[in-house]
């Protein structure tokens, strides 16, 4: 257990690709310290059903409250759609942060023609919660969603550019895009989907608004007040994997011995 002063925020996702919303965070608040537990042991979860993507976050939650963090936040759209409410329960009163209010708040004030796609996993389009979400903040809003469940493997690879990358998103953004009133903001609804920026910014132009929902939680967590500006990295499986791929999300350099191994088991 880290000592009381460390006081992270505390960053909780299904594997790595929650790196790019501890990025979006390091990026606003660099004096800050950070924890941040991938639960590679139980990755994915954007296929898993609702009740067993709750109870994993609730066991994460128990981790990371061992660390008396200033907050958490849940850098997993899957999770945030299912376990946001448990999170915030078990964790109170600590602030809790999910991926779907931010992000849809972002791209209600970025849409000129009030039409906003949004990719996701499985689990998260299935749900429905960004449409309701952006309905319950706008009601005349439409919502275009398609589920992009292979770029959670391409992005986890490192194929995030040349011909298969690109065919495959093309062959998800073509139902949302290949329209006559296509959206003009399109909602990044997974952690892992910033590293294919540089490809839908080729493949959609300059007319198109992309929503980090990393970066968009990340202006909910104005006020907190650590200094320290460390950083602690837990897994719950293969250190060595996560160090070698943490960097196709995260600029920081890690190696295995960087990441401590967390039993899982112990908070279930």
């Amino acid at each position: 257990m880290m000592p009381e002063i460390f006081s992270p925020i505390a960053v909780f996702d299904s594997g790595i690709g929650g790196l790019t919303v501890l990025q979006a965070l390091k990026k606003r608040y660099p004096q800050e310290s950070y924890l941040y537990l991938g639960d590679t042991a139980r990755l994915p979860y954007g296929t898993k059903s609702p009740e067993i993507v709750q109870r994993y976050s609730q066991s994460l939650c128990r981790i990371l409250l061992n660390y008396n963090p200033s907050a958490i936040v849940i850098a997993c759209n899957t999770a945030s759609t299912h376990a946001l409410e448990a999170v915030r329960a078990l964790a109170a009163p600590l602030p809790v942060i999910g991926m779907i209010e931010p992000a849809a708040a972002a791209a209600i004030q970025a849409t000129k023609n009030q039409h906003i796609g949004v990719i996701a996993t499985f689990g998260t389009i299935r749900s429905g919660v960004y449409e309701k979400e952006l309905k319950k903040i706008n009601p005349h809003i439409k919502a275009s969603s398609q589920a992009c469940q292979m770029l959670v493997a391409l992005a986890e690879e490192g194929w995030s550019s040349g011909p298969i990358a690109t065919a495959i998103v093309r062959q998800y953004l073509d139902p949302i895009f290949d329209t006559a009133e296509a959206p003009d903001t399109l909602i990044l609804g997974c952690t892992h989907f910033p590293v294919f920026e540089a490809l839908f910014r080729d493949i959609l132009g300059s007319s198109v608004t992309l929503i980090n929902s990393g970066e968009a939680a990340a202006t909910q967590l104005s006020g907190i007040t650590g200094t320290r500006g460390q950083i602690k990295m837990l897994a719950t499986d293969d250190p060595e994997r996560f160090a070698a791929n943490a960097s196709k999300f995260f600029d920081q350099g890690l190696v295995a011995a960087d990441i401590e191994l967390i039993d899982v088991t112990a908070a279930s």
